[in-house]
């Protein structure tokens, strides 16, 4: 009798969890279910950031790759394409972002805390030809961290580090990956080519590393991926209606437990609702593209406004 009323209380649980999850009510986090697409070629195995050009899906390997953005087929996900920032190196590229006119690379990837020649590549985005690969010149923005002033810190052991960036139409935002807390400091920018310092406009309690971030500009939507400090367990935030100003930072955290493991890195837009999510090679898991649909939150959101 005991062992019987114990089967029925774990699946009553586990019910009464699963319709909290997908509603959205209680305290749990609802769950995603991203789907596989596919395996990444091994030429883009540290695949970081994420973009749509042109009907593909481009791509650049993290530290010490080569400085190439990968195009990749949306079907196959081979590389058809490669553009050679021919100027520059790839200390470690970290994200990648568009705003329809102009590519920016984040080239702020910061282990130690130490790094003092942070910056951003910038070319047109017209000057990626249609086919075949090209070698392109980039400029550069150069910043600090205008609330950084400790360059002294242990490698994974202080918040200064940096892999998420997406653009409005006026400036460049920043998430911060927070080794030592868990949290995210959010930055704003310049997108013009010089030597600038980010600025602190908000933060939240991410309880986990940012590493990818993309903002659907018509719809006001912004998207962030990243996981939990050493089990690599994934998630994503969904924040609607982001504002210029960046002190509006509502959020919705989805998790994906079944993909622990995955070294999530990169996300982007490619429809209404509809974002591919990278991850790269980790101990346990070979670099790997995924589809994530949250369309039904958007309207869930939309029809809670009118309420």
């Amino acid at each position: 009798m005991k062992k019987r009323w114990f089967i029925t209380f774990v699946l009553l649980s586990f019910f009464t969890l699963a319709n909290a999850q997908e509603e959205g009510t209680a305290d749990f986090s609802p769950i995603f279910f991203p789907q596989l697409k596919a395996e990444l070629p091994k030429e883009v195995n540290e695949t970081s950031g994420l973009f749509m050009h042109n009907g593909r899906l481009w791509t650049h390997n993290d530290s010490g790759g080569k400085p190439i953005l990968f195009a990749l087929d949306t079907v196959t996900f081979e590389v058809v394409q490669r553009i050679t920032l021919a100027n520059v190196k790839n200390k470690d590229w970290e994200d990648v972002c568009t705003d329809g006119k102009t590519v920016f690379i984040g080239d702020f990837g910061n282990n130690k805390g130490s790094r003092k020649n942070l910056r951003i590549f910038t070319f047109p985005l017209s000057n990626i030809p249609k086919e075949g690969d090209a070698n392109l010149i980039a400029d550069s923005i150069t910043f600090r961290f205008g609330d950084q002033t400790d360059f002294n810190h242990i490698k994974q052991g202080h918040d200064y580090d940096c892999e998420a960036m997406f653009t409005t139409e006026d400036y460049l935002y920043l998430f911060s990956k927070g080794w030592a807390t868990g949290t995210t400091r959010l930055y704003r920018l310049s997108k013009t080519p010089g030597d600038h310092v980010a600025e602190v406009v908000n933060g939240f309690d991410s309880q986990g590393l940012i590493t990818g971030a993309d903002y659907d500009i018509e719809n006001r939507i912004l998207v962030i991926v990243g996981y939990v400090k050493n089990i690599w367990k994934p998630f994503m935030y969904i924040i609607f209606d982001f504002d210029e100003s960046g002190v509006k930072l509502s959020n919705r955290r989805f998790e994906m437990p079944q993909w622990t493991g995955a070294q999530t890195e990169g996300i982007c837009f490619f429809d209404y609702g509809r974002c591919y999510v990278t991850a790269e090679t980790s101990p346990t898991i070979t670099a790997k593209v995924f589809v994530v649909d949250f369309r039904k939150w958007i309207e869930k959101n939309l029809k809670n406004k009118k309420e």
